[in-house]
């Protein structure tokens, strides 16, 4: 059986249709027999929306169309995420400020107790190198006495 010369397989190029409401390819029911194209539904037309127009004298500004795409409220929280990452530095940079004069203060401690112990360690060297009674008799050797009251020296 011979199939009729409309039914038979034509090329793809032959049989591409532009359609831009249904896709990129359409095919002719003629050409593929078996093949089915469904009809577009007839939707209820679309009533256009009806927009107040708009005086002449008020325009949409920068600001207007800024406001609607939400761009400050982007803004601000990028800004406060900035605040806070400074707010972060600047803690830690405090703390560490903190610590370095606190090593400071330790270090500046530790060489006052060094030093308080060097002056007993002298001071108990000096008390024990003084022997008063070897001072008394070198002075009696002199010939010094003791001051007498009334002050004339006799």
């Amino acid at each position: 059986m011979s199939m009729p010369e409309t039914n038979k397989r034509k090329r793809l190029e032959d049989i591409r249709v532009y359609s831009p409401s249904r896709g990129n390819l359409a095919i002719k029911s003629e050409a593929l027999p078996y093949t089915r194209v469904a009809e577009p539904e007839t939707a209820a037309p679309r009533r256009p929306v009806l927009v107040p127009a708009a005086p002449a004298d008020k325009r949409r500004t920068l600001l207007d169309l800024l406001r609607e795409r939400k761009v400050f409220a982007k803004a601000a929280a990028i800004a406060c995420v900035f605040v806070a990452a400074a707010a972060l530095i600047v803690t830690v940079s405090g703390y560490n400020n903190i610590s370095a004069v606190q090593k400071q203060i330790n270090d500046l401690n530790e060489s006052v107790s060094r030093m308080q112990i060097d002056v007993k360690s002298a001071e108990r060297t000096y008390l024990e190198s003084i022997d008063t009674e070897a001072a008394q008799r070198a002075a009696a050797d002199a010939g010094m006495s003791y001051p007498v009251r009334g002050g004339n020296g006799n």
